[in-house]
């Protein structure tokens, strides 16, 4: 059976359309539906909204906390209580913060993966070209999912519902992973785990998530994404770290530029 690279797309001559082409373009010849720029866009004018409203707020508190330790009036205290809850607020809305950027990211970098990977995969079918020798290939014969970076294949070729397991796993099967920037995987993990603790535990995960998620940041080296607060001197409240949350469209822009690239391979 051939190789893909070894046949013309649609007819024509490898290499016809690099004249014509750039980079991003290569991506709308698996998909013609989608603006990933705007989408890009639109999330770092979110983030930029959110990342200037947690700056007002502990300017905020700042300001207030100066104007407290001038003030020795009879009301000291409570403007002092005043003082500590707007502090304690901020622990939530620096969570919020968190939150609200996971809740944008991972969507956009699963669903332009899962589309891209399988919308290759109908090409693959529609040329009648084998994916290789791989492992997933072997287990998942026959299976609807195969080309679903959604689902993982265990050694008794039984499929999971695990993108953390499954993205990795369909990208080096068809090859993908060769042009993903080398802490790509690691920062997919991190944003993957985090997000699910996140949209399933809530901003105060259980202890036993907390004890979790404090020994995967130390095993992995999530410390240069994520810190939290800490309650009796133990985690307490995860968050993104603010120079983390401000990256987030770079590193799916780069996400974005290695399809073109891997795209751009597999059609040439």
């Amino acid at each position: 059976m051939n190789s893909l690279d070894e046949i013309a797309l649609e007819g024509l001559a490898p290499g016809y359309f690099d004249n014509f082409l750039d980079d991003r373009d290569y991506l709308y010849t698996l998909l013609n539906n989608i603006d990933w720029d705007s989408q890009l866009h639109a999330v770092r004018l979110m983030i930029s909204r959110n990342r200037q409203a947690g700056k007002d707020f502990t300017q905020a508190i700042e300001v207030d906390e100066a104007e407290v330790k001038a003030y020795h009036g009879l009301n000291h205290d409570h403007w002092v209580d005043q003082n500590v809850d707007m502090k304690h607020e901020s622990v939530y809305r620096d969570a919020a913060e968190s939150m609200a950027a996971i809740g944008i990211i991972a969507p956009l970098v699963e669903s332009s993966l899962g589309q891209a990977l399988a919308a290759l995969g109908d090409m693959y079918d529609r040329m009648g070209i084998s994916p290789g020798n791989h492992k997933r290939w072997k287990r998942s014969v026959g299976d609807k999912t195969r080309w679903n970076c959604q689902f993982h294949f265990n050694s008794k070729k039984e499929a999971s519902n695990n993108i953390i397991l499954g993205l990795p796993q369909l990208a080096e099967a068809c090859g993908l992973d060769k042009f993903l920037s080398k802490d790509f995987m690691s920062w997919f993990e991190a944003l993957f785990v985090y997000r699910n603790y996140m949209f399933h535990g809530g901003f105060e995960w259980t202890i036993e998530r907390r004890e979790l998620f404090e020994a995967n940041v130390e095993k992995n080296g999530w410390d240069q994404w994520f810190t939290c607060s800490t309650s009796n001197y133990r985690p307490w409240i995860y968050y993104i770290r603010d120079e983390a949350i401000v990256a987030m469209p770079t590193m799916v822009e780069d996400m974005l530029s290695s399809l073109e690239r891997f795209t751009n391979c597999r059609q040439s």
